[in-house]
């Protein structure tokens, strides 16, 4: 008589167990730090934004305002960005500018507690050039590059 094989065998089982768990150690760290740089499209967003007030007062002004023209407080529906620091002395083309800010909850202590910002130049037509980079700290008026928070930057704010 012919016996019929009924199931899978042990050997088959622990077969697919290893596989789900080997692509589970590898989809894990990846979807991590996918979460992590969609938590920064908050602070990357927000810095346009006031990019846009200062390159704005600049043009109609022609001097870089000392104060900032905006809130120096986050915006009460960001989850991510629990401060902002503006830095300039004012003044016509040659005057630098920053707008810092503090990115926080993210969940990741590579981005938690440090500092994202954009970096200004201002020119004498009337616009001003940016870079965009981490920071050492608030109040300052360079990119720091802090490497860590790299891989979850976009490549244009690894300054």
């Amino acid at each position: 008589m012919k016996s019929m094989q009924k199931g899978f065998t042990l050997i088959e089982l622990m077969i697919v167990v290893a596989i789900i768990g080997i692509l589970a150690a590898i989809a894990l760290p990846a979807y991590q730090n996918y979460m992590t740089k969609a938590k920064l499209t908050e602070a990357t967003s927000l810095l346009d934004s006031l990019k846009a007030s200062v390159s704005e007062s600049y043009g109609s002004l022609s001097t870089i305002p000392s104060v900032a023209p905006f809130a120096l407080t986050a915006p009460q529906n960001a989850k991510y960005v629990t401060a902002v620091d503006y830095k300039s002395a004012g003044g016509g083309a040659g005057t630098t500018v920053s707008i810092i800010l503090t990115v926080n909850n993210t969940g990741a202590a590579a981005v938690d507690g440090k500092y994202v910002g954009l970096f200004g130049t201002a020119n004498a037509d009337g616009t001003i050039t940016w870079v965009c980079g981490t920071a050492s700290g608030t109040g300052v008026t360079a990119p720091s590059a802090v490497t860590a928070m790299y891989p979850f930057l976009p490549a244009n704010c690894q300054n």
